[in-house]
């Protein structure tokens, strides 16, 4: 039942044999497994490479997750500014009398905050990100007198005016930013990995092949029975999970507490 353990159960089992505060010294104190331990170090370095699962978020996924999240956010909110300084400009016009000077205004913090209109909401995460970048100058050292009549227009419920709108708009580019420099990065990194690093199934093989080992020789070990079985007990009940997932049997009690084993270190 071992070939059917997650990547999370074979970690879990093999790293306290190499964790100096875990059972490794425990490990070396068997004479007949002792000499498996450079053997031991290998497979658990495979296996820790292993990619995540399916289902299991990676931090790739992870990014991309939150890009697609940040990215809606900014869309929703460049259309908000926009909108919301058109329907000022209209209420200016109302007015009685209508105040052009300040209907101008709107059109005009509209313009230069959306010099190509909305187009923007379909750029790439790159130019969303810069776009706001370059607002964040415009309103608060180029021209900052913006930041004065945005916070006059009232947004409703909270951010309670447009000036915090902007914030936010502002806020969501720079994430988008730094969302894809950590997405490049990683990337990159896969890009680089060694050459040595092994494929998901020789890693899973290797592991199995040495735990088996470790195995077959507890049983001609004459060491003593707490060692043997801290070593022992955790693998066996990790395949007696496996089994009865196997097995297709439900909430069945797993007994993860147990008290004969010798505290780990």
């Amino acid at each position: 039942m071992l070939k059917h353990l997650n990547v999370d159960e074979m970690v879990a089992i093999i790293a306290p044999w190499v964790d100096e505060s875990k059972r490794k010294s425990v490990f070396l104190a068997i004479p007949e497994i002792a000499p498996l331990h450079g053997k031991v170090l290998k497979a658990y370095e495979a296996v820790i490479s292993i990619p995540q699962t399916k289902g299991t978020p990676t931090a790739l996924s992870s990014i991309l997750e939150e890009e697609t999240l940040v990215d809606a956010r900014h869309d929703h909110l460049a259309r908000a500014i926009s909108l919301s300084l058109d329907a000022r400009a209209e209420l200016y016009l109302a007015g009685q009398p209508p105040d052009f000077a300040r209907a101008a205004r709107a059109r005009d913090v509209s313009r230069k905050l959306f010099p190509t209109g909305l187009a923007i909401v379909n750029a790439s995460l790159l130019a969303e990100s810069g776009n706001t970048a370059r607002v964040a100058r415009l309103v608060r050292e180029e021209e900052p007198w913006m930041n004065d009549f945005l916070a006059e227009i009232p947004a409703g419920a909270p951010p309670h005016t447009l000036k915090d709108v902007v914030d936010a708009w502002i806020a969501a580019g720079a994430r988008l930013a730094e969302l894809e420099n950590a997405r490049t990065e990683l990337l990159a990194k896969e890009a680089t990995k060694p050459e040595g690093v092994l494929s998901p199934q020789a890693a899973r093989s290797l592991w199995l092949r040495v735990v088996s080992q470790v195995l077959s020789n507890l049983e001609l070990s004459e060491a003593p029975a707490e060692y043997i079985e801290a070593i022992r007990r955790p693998v066996l009940r990790a395949a007696e999970r496996a089994e009865r997932r196997y097995a297709g049997e439900k909430n069945t009690p797993d007994p993860m507490n147990d008290d004969t084993l010798p505290a780990d270190g």
